[in-house]
């Protein structure tokens, strides 16, 4: 796979310099100078085949010291709207506008709306059992944990509801979370949204207001995400990675992981493996 790679970036007119390993047969990286777009573009084809990420990064100013991250399907496995939904007769059509609003056919904003119109009356403890079936998505803890212990800022930024960023702030490790919340009514939902929600433009006003906050300039930054709502999150950090990304994510970021899992970011910014952090 190495040679392969090594011939994607001479056919692409690339200097190369030798792999260096950051993960021993695991992740490695191959410092070069040439086209960048024409270097992606002929090694991703030449390893089509293959489970792999490909992804070329700038070297200088690669470790970020703010990270934002979506929650579900990225810090978490799953959609917790779309297991809440389970609890209401509403499942099929709650999901549907999931996934409309994931790959971008329609406003985030309006299906959420729509979403909780539909879980009106839900039991408030439908939450508690949603959160039981929550599990982080292996290899995120260790990220954040190693993030956080080399200085930087890590912030969970969901279009979801607090009840559950903050539980999964705790779980994760997260210095903090942001997310909308929940109204409740005589222990039911009332299926409105307390203004502001935390929409697109929301994401982009976290990352701002947090780098801000830490006198932090766009290029020290990192976000991540999966659906079409973090795209302007994702094109406003320093870098941006579509993890697991929908197809309208991946036409706008670059940067993928589809294989990796969370500890990929730390590969992107020149980790390797003997720095990671564990935590319990």
């Amino acid at each position: 796979m190495i040679e392969r790679v090594n011939h994607g970036l001479q056919a692409a007119g690339a200097q190369t310099k030798p792999l260096i390993w950051l993960d021993a047969e695991r992740a490695g990286e191959i410092p070069f100078e040439g086209d960048e777009v024409a270097a992606l573009e002929e090694i991703r084809r030449r390893l089509i085949d293959v489970p792999v990420d490909v992804n070329v990064l700038r070297a200088a100013g690669r470790r970020k010291k703010l990270l934002l991250s979506d929650m579900d399907a990225t810090a978490i496995i799953g959609e917790t709207l779309d297991e809440l939904s389970t609890f209401t007769p509403h499942k099929a059509e709650i999901d549907n506008l999931t996934l409309q609003s994931v790959n971008g056919l329609m406003s985030f904003t309006d299906t959420l709306i729509a979403r909780m119109e539909l879980m009106r009356g839900l039991p408030f403890d439908a939450l508690a059992k949603t959160w039981s079936k929550v599990e982080p998505t292996p290899g995120m803890k260790i990220a954040i944990a190693t993030m956080r212990a080399h200085g930087a800022y890590t912030a969970l930024v969901s279009g979801g509801f607090t009840y559950f960023t903050s539980r999964v702030r705790a779980l994760i490790g997260f210095d903090c979370d942001i997310a909308n919340d929940l109204e409740v009514v005589d222990g039911r939902l009332s299926g409105r949204i307390p203004p502001p929600i935390i929409d697109p433009a929301g994401k982009v006003e976290a990352l701002r207001r947090l780098a801000a906050e830490r006198g932090l300039a766009q290029p020290e930054t990192l976000a991540i995400g999966d659906g079409s709502n973090d795209i302007p999150m994702l094109k406003q950090a320093g870098l941006g990675i579509a993890f697991c990304g929908k197809p309208k994510v991946k036409q706008a970021v670059p940067v993928w992981l589809d294989y990796a899992g969370p500890t990929g970011l730390l590969y992107l910014q020149g980790y390797k493996r003997a720095d990671f952090v564990t935590r319990d």
